[in-house]
């Protein structure tokens, strides 16, 4: 039963995922993200508290791939040439927004709203993964550079279907 419920689990957050990000926190329901899920209803509330609850699991979770992508730079990026460091830390962000576009489209329905959930990613981000190294969004100044760099990065995945359709290919 421990495993079932570890896999209803995880089949819940999947399908949060792919909800929130791609309809937004206000367009999902909790019951239609259980039917979607193929779950039993009230499997949402048995496993999280709410649908606030289960949007900041659904956060925690991106973040935890996300820091996955750049621990094993933690211990030698510092120690690097600037110029290489960097490299290494786009690489890293591509490699992480190739696997989880789910994450850029998030950041663009989020972005653009003042929100408890904005926040709450605002925070990830200054104290999370990256904050150690240099260039990370606590650390920049310009947001013209930031969002430069990560949308030159990162956008082309969250657009996977108009990349594939304009130039027939497939941007991972």
């Amino acid at each position: 039963p421990q495993k079932r419920a570890e896999q209803t689990k995880k089949l819940i957050l999947e399908t949060a995922t792919q909800m929130f990000s791609s309809v937004g926190f206000d367009g999902v329901s909790i019951r239609a993200l259980e039917l979607k899920a193929g779950v039993q209803r009230g499997a949402v509330s048995y496993h999280f508290e709410g649908k606030d609850e289960l949007w900041k699991a659904m956060v925690d979770r991106i973040m935890d791939r996300f820091a996955a992508h750049f621990e094993p730079l933690k211990t030698t990026i510092l120690d690097l040439d600037e110029s290489v460091g960097t490299q290494a830390l786009m690489a890293a962000l591509i490699r992480f927004s190739a696997e989880t576009p789910e994450f850029n489209r998030l950041m663009m329905n989020e972005g653009g709203h003042d929100t408890w959930r904005m926040a709450y990613i605002v925070q990830h981000l200054r104290e999370g993964p990256i904050s150690w190294a240099p260039d990370s969004p606590s650390s920049l100044t310009d947001p013209h550079d930031y969002y430069m760099v990560i949308g030159a990065a990162t956008f082309v995945f969250g657009v996977e279907h108009e990349c594939r359709q304009l130039f027939n290919v497939d941007p991972t």
